[in-house]
């Protein structure tokens, strides 16, 4: 069965979990196959919650459609995050003085990206973080599905509410041995053995940290891990 057809089937159990009761579910979406499969580095983006209360909205669709150039807040970090992961970590003043072109390739690189939220029903611009991590304890053995199905090389968790969320369910699910570690600069991360994978403990692009020293940081410290 391909990755599409299995996050399919994911997601209609999802649906069904008792946390999403109330509310508008909104899948994730699916990945481009051929450009997931060939990259040889996979990159699963980890956000909180759906700002949509649009059924037919999904986070991959509207990166597919470049909802991004329209967005200020959010995305523009991501772009920068993303693009300096998979091209060999360039300094930020490159990147920035390139950022425009950078925006225009952004439809080919972020095909070897999967973004999902923890939450998948519709919240609002600003994430409760007691409602987050009760989703997260809810439908975390899910999440940890979704997680092999898409098997990425790392998941960079945006916000602390999401990488102790996951590292809770890995604990509380004993289904596999994962082990919390931290770089010389004292980036957290978990190796999980079981899916060989990485989760990143990183800051939501939205938050007050200078651009330059946000995505500076993210480089160094991530290419000590990987």
């Amino acid at each position: 069965m391909d990755i599409n057809s299995q996050l399919d089937e994911l997601f209609q159990q999802w649906k069904m979990n008792e946390s999403c009761a109330e509310g508008i579910f909104i899948p994730d979406g699916h990945v481009d196959e051929e450009a997931w499969s060939g990259s040889g580095l996979k990159l699963m983006v980890l956000l909180k919650e759906v700002n949509s209360s649009d059924a037919g909205w999904n986070l991959q669709q509207f990166v597919r459609e470049k909802g991004y150039l329209k967005e200020s807040s959010t995305w523009p970090a991501l772009i920068r995050w993303a693009y300096g992961i998979l091209h060999g970590y360039p300094e930020f003043q490159e990147v920035e003085n390139r950022y425009a072109n950078v925006k225009e390739e952004a439809d080919q690189f972020l095909r070897q990206v999967y973004f999902a939220n923890v939450k998948k029903i519709a919240g609002g611009s600003q994430a409760v973080h007691t409602d987050i991590e009760r989703h997260i304890k809810s439908t975390g053995p899910l999440l940890l599905q979704q997680i092999r199905i898409l098997n990425p090389s790392m998941v960079l968790c945006c916000g602390d509410v999401i990488f102790h969320g996951v590292q809770k369910v890995l604990k509380e699910t004993g289904s596999s041995k994962s082990e919390r570690k931290q770089t010389s600069g004292g980036l957290d991360y978990i190796w999980w053995d079981d899916a060989q994978t990485f989760v990143i403990r990183y800051h939501h692009p939205n938050a007050h940290f200078p651009r330059a020293m946000s995505y500076t940081y993210l480089m160094k410290e991530v290419q000590k891990i990987l």
